[in-house]
């Protein structure tokens, strides 16, 4: 008789520290949950560490949140306005009494160097009342998710969680950004340029109520996804799908957020078919997912545009300001140029909080790193593009002012263009990433983008600390954490802490990434 077989030896079963680990190197492979994760923490710490009512127009935002919850979509009454050298139109809604009380939290030392301790609290009043906002022409593709909590959180809750919604749907637009990104076989480049993108005043305008700020991040995912597609010569399964739908949500709430965003997507789109060239843009059509993209932003386009054209006839209006000649507004806002370009980094509350020198510097340090490399490696067609978005930064308000300051006033602010200047850091991240292993080292791929990254959390860092000694004593104090006149819900150190590991997971986004070990260079045109 043969010997009995041995028993097979089975596997033991992996320890508690083992499954662990290996849950934790599951999320590393998930630079979106990363990205998810940190974006959201940071913007967190934004909410809650700016009082109530200091984000730009936030307690009209509010407004317009909680009525479009409500399902008010048109208006009670109407009210025309021409205060400080711009024009508003007021929309009155049926609201509870409190939200009237929205404006006077911040009133006291909103624009003055005082700390936020005068700040009042929000009312109490439930009974109906018409409540006025200057953006109830805004288009509600925004305003319906982020005012929902408003319908059953009591009291300043109900404020709290309208920034957290806000807070959660812009870092889902943008860890969104970096799945597509993290897709590139040199990912760290492009994970860069999207992590690049969230400026101090994107990620604050993130975290409290203002469509600023998902018109922003829904750039960020637009440029990242439509610009994939046209660099990408070899594209893994599946990668075309998924940036064709990225670039689709990403345009239609990108077209549905403020008056420019139909022009934005249009931006995305000419620099997707130049970047692209004829004989890929051939090759892209052949898809299913990108014929249903181009049908989605198809209809999100006229959707903008009809909510357009109904906003239109609620601030229809003769020229509050007729003796402003093209001359004189060209030359105001050419020679405000310089400030605007540094509101993009972040002017923050209403434009009371400048950010230190520091942080500033080092961002535009990552930003021109990105942009005079990606011009060092990039065809012809592709350094036109990245040089038609560097000179429309300077264009844009110049041309925006010219043919709307006889109606609304020389208003323009830095936050304005978000959606165009934030195009720069991700098409600039995959530029260089293309290049990277075929004609440069792969050391600069795996130092260099961690390092930037290091950078702007130390910028981040720097931003929050003057945000907080703004608010904290008053805005002459720049040194030192003490005496404290106010406080945010539980207190600095807990959204210190929020915010801190909200940057470090954001560093680790891009410094702990896949890699492909068979990588072969795409072809070159």
């Amino acid at each position: 008789r043969p010997p009995p077989e041995p028993a097979p030896i089975l596997p033991e079963e992996p320890g508690r520290t083992t499954r662990a680990r290996q849950r934790v190197v599951r999320a590393l492979n998930r630079p979106w949950l990363l990205a998810l994760i940190g974006f959201f923490l940071v913007s967190a710490g934004w909410a809650f560490a700016s009082p109530m009512s200091t984000s730009p127009d936030e307690p009209s935002h509010m407004v317009k949140a909680a009525a479009t919850a409500r399902g008010e979509f048109v208006n009670s009454t109407s009210r025309h306005e021409i205060s400080g050298g711009f024009e508003k139109t007021w929309l009155g809604y049926p609201l509870p009494a409190k939200y009237n009380t929205l404006d006077a939290m911040s009133a006291c030392f909103r624009n003055q160097l005082v700390s936020a301790a005068c700040g009042k609290k929000f009312g109490t009043d439930n009974s109906t009342a018409i409540v006025e906002t200057s953006a109830g022409n805004y288009n509600p593709a925004y305003y319906f998710p982020v005012g929902l909590p408003s319908l059953f959180l009591p009291g300043v809750g109900a404020l709290y969680g309208m920034r957290l919604a806000s807070a959660l749907l812009n870092s889902g637009l943008l860890a969104a950004a970096v799945g597509i990104a993290s897709g590139w076989r040199r990912p760290g480049w492009p994970v860069l340029g999207v992590v690049a993108s969230g400026t101090p005043m994107a990620l604050f305008l993130s975290g409290t109520v203002n469509s600023n700020g998902m018109e922003a991040t829904a750039a960020v995912l637009a440029w990242t996804a439509g610009m994939s597609l046209a660099l990408d010569d070899d594209p893994k399964p599946g990668q075309v799908t998924r940036r064709a739908v990225g670039l689709a949500v990403g345009g239609a709430l990108l077209a549905n957020t403020r008056s420019l965003g139909i022009a934005f997507v249009a931006s995305v789109l000419v620099a997707l078919v130049i970047v692209a060239g004829p004989r890929k843009l051939v090759w892209l059509a052949r898809f299913r997912a990108v014929q249903i993209m181009a049908g989605v932003l198809v209809v999100g386009g006229v959707a903008a545009f009809l909510w357009s054209r109904y906003a239109d006839t609620l601030t229809a209006s003769n020229l509050s300001f007729p003796t402003l000649t093209p001359g004189v507004v060209f030359n105001e806002v050419f020679w405000s140029s310089g400030t605007y370009i540094m509101q993009v980094v972040g002017e923050l509350g209403w434009l009371d909080v400048a950010l230190p020198p520091g942080t500033t510097i080092a961002w535009y340090a990552v930003a021109g790193l990105l942009i005079l490399s990606a011009l060092g490696v990039g065809r012809l067609r592709e350094t036109a593009v990245v040089a038609a978005l560097v000179v429309g930064t300077v264009a844009i308000p110049l041309v925006a002012q010219v043919l709307e300051a006889n109606r609304f006033g020389i208003g323009w602010q830095g936050r304005y263009i978000l959606a165009w200047v934030l195009g720069l850091p991700v098409l600039a991240g995959l530029l260089i990433a293309r290049r990277v292993g075929a004609d440069l080292p792969g050391a600069l791929e795996r130092r260099v983008p961690t390092a930037a990254a290091v950078v702007l959390g130390l910028a981040g860092l720097g931003a929050f600390y003057w945000s907080m000694t703004r608010y904290a004593h008053s805005g002459w104090r720049k040194y030192g954490i003490t005496p404290i006149q106010w406080s945010p819900p539980g207190g600095w150190i807990l959204w210190w802490v929020v915010y801190a590991i909200g940057l470090a997971v954001l560093v680790a986004t891009v410094a702990v990434r896949r890699r492909d070990v068979l990588w072969h260079p795409p072809p070159v045109a």
